[in-house]
């Protein structure tokens, strides 16, 4: 477990580190014939100017220089006397080399910055001319030294050693023919002995492929009489199945027309539903229509009432104006008929 999670902060740090990288764009590269090349380890001397980096990615403000110096700057590389973006950007060039290194925040001065000069997150922009490549040795490159010095010593004695082994062949050699003479002359005898084995092996494992092979004939009899036992079982499971697709079929049309049956049920049940909605509204709309009749009738009693009060109060009328009059045969007859029709009226009424 600690050495997978040991792999993954490897990778994720390797990951962050190609992500954060100086881009290098070269104004003047100057030749590296007979001059060292600014490596890990180089001591390196240049002037430069350094720039905040604008939003367009361009150089903005100047915050350093090293023109106003009496002397170049000189670093080691690799001495993390520089802030890394720089150091990575003039690796592989020689004296001479005018570069404009333009470097992220993370190989810079991160999102600390620096003071009141660098605002925290800010990226940098450097023009450089580099004067001077030095290259100083170091412990490692003094142990390499040391360790070529000692190649060389070992190679020598190695010489020294692979002579006096020669010799040493020459004797091994001659003796090495008189014993291969003596070998051969037993591996003649031994070759005799074995081809007699030989025979011997040969023929019994003739006699044991013989058996081998009439075994492997009742056993392919019995695989032959198996596979006939499962093609029969395969049949009748055939068969089986086929029996029960039918039975399955059949069930499927008996569902069907149960379902069918159903469905007309449901039909039925609805329209005699309707019907009796139906009948329903017909038996309401009768009623209304009875409803209407006696409003209508009572309406004409009401009338009927009225104008028989009319008709009496004219007749009071009448016997008020006529009032002591004696009335002719003529209108005596007049006035008995019209009480008669009078009471006839009321008794129809009733």
């Amino acid at each position: 477990m600690k050495g997978i999670l040991f792999f993954l902060v490897i990778c994720f740090t390797l990951s962050a580190i190609v992500v954060a990288e100086t881009e290098v764009e070269v104004s003047k590269e100057g030749s590296c014939r007979g001059k060292e090349q600014a490596r890990d380890g180089a001591q390196v001397t240049v002037d430069y100017d350094g720039y905040l980096q604008d939003r367009r990615g361009n150089a903005g403000k100047k915050f350093t220089s090293t023109y106003s110096l009496t002397d170049p700057y000189s670093f080691t590389i690799g001495a993390d006397e520089v802030i890394p973006g720089l150091e990575q950007g003039l690796v592989g060039f020689c004296a001479g080399s005018e570069v404009i290194l333009y470097i992220p925040t993370e190989l810079a001065y991160g999102q600390a910055g620096a003071g009141d000069t660098i605002p925290p997150g800010a990226a940098l922009v450097f023009e450089v001319v580099i004067i001077d490549v030095k290259i100083v040795e170091t412990a490692h490159e003094r142990n390499i030294r040391l360790e070529a010095k000692a190649r060389e010593e070992e190679a020598k004695r190695r010489e020294d050693e692979l002579k006096n082994r020669k010799e040493a062949e020459i004797k091994a050699k001659e003796d090495y023919e008189r014993l291969l003479a003596e070998e051969q002359e037993r591996v003649k005898v031994q070759e005799e002995k074995n081809r007699i084995a030989e025979m011997k092996a040969k023929e019994t494992f003739e006699r044991q492929a013989a058996e081998e092979l009439k075994n492997r004939e009742i056993q392919a009899k019995q695989v032959e009489a198996q596979k006939e036992l499962v093609r029969q079982e395969l049949l009748r499971r055939e068969e089986h199945q086929k029996l029960i697709d039918e039975e399955l079929e059949r069930r499927k049309v008996q569902q069907e027309l149960v379902r069918l049956d159903l469905l007309a049920r449901e039909e039925e049940a609805e329209r005699r539903r309707l019907e009796l909605v139906r009948r329903e509204e017909q038996q309401l709309a009768v009623e209304s229509e009875l409803l209407n009749r006696e409003e209508e009738q009572k309406r004409r009693i009401v009338d009927q009432n009225a104008r028989q009060h009319e008709q009496e109060r004219r007749d009071e009328d009448e016997q008020a104006r006529l009032g002591g009059v004696k009335l002719t045969e003529e209108e005596e007859s007049i006035e008995a008929a019209r009480i008669f029709f009078k009471n006839r009226r009321t008794r129809i009424r009733q």
